[in-house]
């Protein structure tokens, strides 16, 4: 593997393990909540960062030898 598709892959890693963490702490601050309302709104939001962070580590897992395979 080069050193671009090495960098790129340790980028996208990073952005999902950022993604997760801030997905926890927006979890712990959300279950402080009574507005129901904003609970779902922010439980939605943090769903929608975990799935990001596993799009991102496939996207990382396609990155193999210096190619991004595309479908």
């Amino acid at each position: 593997m080069n050193r671009p598709s090495r960098s790129m892959r340790k980028l996208l890693d990073s952005v999902a393990s950022n993604n997760e963490a801030a997905a926890l702490d927006v979890m712990r601050a959300t279950e402080q909540l009574k507005d129901e309302v904003l609970r779902q709104r922010l439980f939605n939001l943090i769903h929608q960062l975990n799935q990001d962070a596993t799009d991102l580590r496939m996207a990382r897992d396609e990155i193999q030898g210096g190619v991004i395979k595309l479908a």
